[in-house]
């Protein structure tokens, strides 16, 4: 009896190597945000903060379908020239039960987000936390982006 008591005694005296986790915060980890064609991984911790409080006034789960992009894979996309995914502080989202609309004006309420983009094609919300004293709101049409200002938003909002 006296020898198991001792044993136990040693093993919790061990140091604990800590479990290798790929989490970065509460909802979201890092194979949410590696890019998909090279496995290169860069995200700024402020994009995240961001996204866990869209996560927590919506209360669904975010899905990324973009983090992180390579220059790489960005040049091959033809899509280098302000992609903020290549600096690691963007991402095109999706939230659970609830249409791109709805996630475009809570997104609004947080004043983290810098850039906010709505493509109805492939429904999606494109969030960034770039460095800029002001925000920018547009919608992608094909190829091509149209700013949404007070006179146009009933157009892609109502």
């Amino acid at each position: 009896m006296r020898q198991k008591n001792n044993n136990r005694n040693r093993n919790s005296n061990r140091k604990r190597t800590p479990k290798k986790t790929s989490k970065i915060s509460d909802h979201f980890s890092k194979r949410d945000f590696v890019c998909k064609d090279s496995g290169e991984f860069k995200i700024s911790l402020g994009l995240v903060g961001a996204l866990e409080l869209l996560r927590s006034k919506c209360g669904n789960r975010i899905q990324i379908l973009k983090g992180f992009q390579s220059i790489d894979s960005a040049e091959k996309a033809g899509k280098v020239s302000r992609n903020y995914h290549t600096k690691g502080v963007a991402a095109d989202i999706t939230i659970d039960d609830m249409n791109i609309k709805e996630a475009f004006k809570i997104a609004e309420g947080i004043e983290e987000f810098k850039g906010i983009g709505l493509n109805f094609e492939d429904n999606y919300l494109h969030v960034d936390v770039r460095k800029s004293p002001d925000r920018k709101c547009w919608v992608e049409e094909g190829k091509k982006e149209f700013d949404i200002t007070e006179d146009n938003r009933s157009n892609y909002l109502a």
